[in-house]
């Protein structure tokens, strides 16, 4: 299996785009550490994720200062090493730019950006010198490059995580080490539902918009996370793949089609 002996904690992975990650990595032969702000997770999750491969879990809140130090402390120290780190635990707060209060900035901020920033320091301090077999990916979001309104934070947050992505690809290049992230588009979590999934009109009228003609699938950005971390990918860095059926080469149209608005 072309992950076979890689060493991969992934944040954010007890349910959604993380869970999809975290799985399709272990299916790849990958060892995998496991991670959320819950002390327990689900028991019929982690007896699921081991039944697939090895896997260790680390309770640790990646909106604390102290949070991403330690997941990539501790798993490092469960699968003595590690060799990609995927920077995925994020949120999003829905309020009006003019009611967005600071509190609300420093949840999206805090996690979304600061959680990542520390996680990939501490990484390169643990990892050390490399060849390129070692990575960072972030998850990033179409929204790291189109606005979406009344999403301002959001937006500034996934902004903010494709220039992290370039920014520490070129620092940390000397070092050996590749960062890489993925940027989903409209994917079916439970972050992403407006309500869309029960309602047929609104699912007909985003599908509309996607040149694939349906909303992503978690799974489909697992496979781009496994392909970013295999030596397959080992002469990427600094890039950010757009995992969004099309939407951002779309630009708006006129065109009305049966049975798609």
């Amino acid at each position: 299996m072309k992950l076979s002996g890689k060493r991969i904690i992934v944040t954010g992975s007890t349910e959604g785009i993380g869970a999809a990650v975290a799985e399709g990595l272990l299916g790849d032969g990958a060892e995998v550490v496991l991670n959320s702000h819950l002390p327990d997770p689900p028991a019929d999750f982690l007896d699921r994720m081991r039944a697939l491969g090895p896997c260790h879990y680390v309770h640790a809140d990646l909106s604390t200062t102290d949070g991403p130090r330690k997941v990539v402390e501790e798993g490092a120290a469960c699968m003595n090493g590690v060799d990609c780190l995927v920077n995925n635990a994020g949120t999003c707060v829905e309020s009006s730019f003019l009611d967005t209060t600071p509190e609300n900035f420093s949840a999206v901020f805090d996690l979304n950006v600061r959680g990542y920033f520390l996680a990939s320091q501490q990484f390169a301090r643990i990892v050390g010198q490399r060849e390129f077999d070692a990575c960072v990916i972030c998850t990033g979001s179409t929204n790291s490059i189109q606005a979406e309104r009344d999403l301002v934070l959001y937006d500034a947050s996934k902004g903010a995580v494709l220039m992290m992505v370039r920014g520490l690809a070129v620092t940390l290049a000397g070092q050996g080490i590749r960062v890489v992230g993925v940027g989903p588009g409209l994917i079916r979590t439970q972050l992403n539902d407006y309500g869309h999934q029960d309602d047929e009109g609104m699912q007909r009228l985003l599908e509309s918009q996607i040149p694939v003609g349906r909303i992503g699938l978690p799974r489909d950005v697992a496979g781009a996370v496994a392909f970013l971390a295999s030596d397959d990918a080992r002469y990427i860095t600094g890039q950010m793949l757009y995992v969004d059926g099309g939407i951002s080469a779309l630009q708006m149209t006129y065109e009305l089609r049966e049975g798609k608005s």
